[in-house]
């Protein structure tokens, strides 16, 4: 045959190919779509974060009246101390922060950190209303914080007050000596290897610590507390001597008042409307902690952190 016989061409065929192939091309037109939505998103999320002056890895604050509500549960440390009044210092600029209620579960900490957030707190409560409530803990050096509200708000089943200073020492002496490890380091200064690992502390030793570290510290914590509760000093000191204390058992002295976390926020919705909402600060915690076992009691918490200080 001179002409082959041309293929009839099915028309349901071509367009159901047409049908499959701008099908393909619709859904990759909304993909597109959606992916430039989202780089929109992000990129005006940015800008409004900036102009509400919110960094990157913080939610900006709420557009409607809310109590901030602030949780120390952590041991004091100066990096936490720091991390914690820049995020405050953020909240004296939001207009819709009516106050901050700050809630007590830390066992203490670094003397150092717990001076610097009892100042900062009591200057913050010249920008903005401040109410303090100790749910499970305010000891020590979290006790030092917690002075500085007026008034404060404690659970009847609470502990407060370890009003003392301590610091710990291990001698591995005894160890070093079975293993063969000694001290071979050279020092210049009677007492620049106070604190060695691998020797006792003499008892000029801890005199000297005595004397001119921990008698010091305890002091500044017996002024600041005395100052902040209104309380004279003599009267201080029968509550001063390192005991912890249900607040039920302290109102008066060293709490003013017994009340529970769900009464208190009820009161602040009483005082600021109804509608008030609470707005939760998270303080991350700083990177590279080292690793720590968690104890399960607050009395627990308590006793560790006898090992890290005030």
């Amino acid at each position: 045959m001179l002409f082959k016989k041309k293929k009839e061409i099915n028309i349901d065929e071509v367009l159901e190919t047409e049908l499959k192939v701008y099908k393909t091309k619709l859904l990759i037109a909304r993909l597109s779509l959606l992916l430039w939505l989202v780089i929109i998103g992000i990129i005006g999320f940015a800008v409004f974060s900036l102009f509400r002056g919110v960094s990157p890895g913080m939610a900006p604050f709420p557009l409607h009246p809310y109590i901030a509500v602030v949780n120390i549960n952590r041991v004091i440390t100066t990096d936490y101390a720091n991390r914690l009044m820049e995020k405050l210092d953020r909240l004296k600029k939001s207009k819709e922060c009516r106050g901050v209620l700050v809630i007590f579960n830390t066992p203490g900490g670094s003397p150092a950190g717990s001076d610097e957030l009892a100042a900062y707190f009591k200057d913050f409560a010249k920008h903005k209303p401040l109410f303090g409530y100790v749910e499970s803990m305010a000891a020590s050096g979290g006790y030092y914080i917690a002075s500085a509200f007026k008034p404060l708000l404690a659970n009847k089943n609470a502990i407060v007050g370890s009003i003392g200073v301590i610091m710990p020492h291990y001698s591995l002496q005894k160890l070093a000596q079975k293993v063969g490890v000694e001290w071979d380091g050279i020092a210049v200064g009677k007492y620049k290897d106070v604190g060695n690992l691998l020797k006792k502390l003499t008892p000029d030793q801890k005199r000297y610590l005595e004397e001119n570290l921990l008698q010091p510290t305890y002091q500044n914590f017996l002024k600041v507390v005395a100052k902040n509760r209104g309380i004279k000093l003599d009267k201080l000191k029968k509550y001063a001597d390192g005991k912890i204390f249900l607040a039920s058992k302290v109102k008066g002295v060293l709490v003013d008042r017994i009340i529970t976390l769900t009464e208190v926020k009820n009161r602040l919705r009483q005082e600021f409307g109804k509608n008030i909402r609470f707005y939760k600060v998270v303080v991350y915690p700083p990177k590279g902690l080292p690793v720590q076992i968690k104890l399960k009691s607050d009395l627990g918490e308590f006793l560790k952190s006898q090992q890290l200080g005030q």
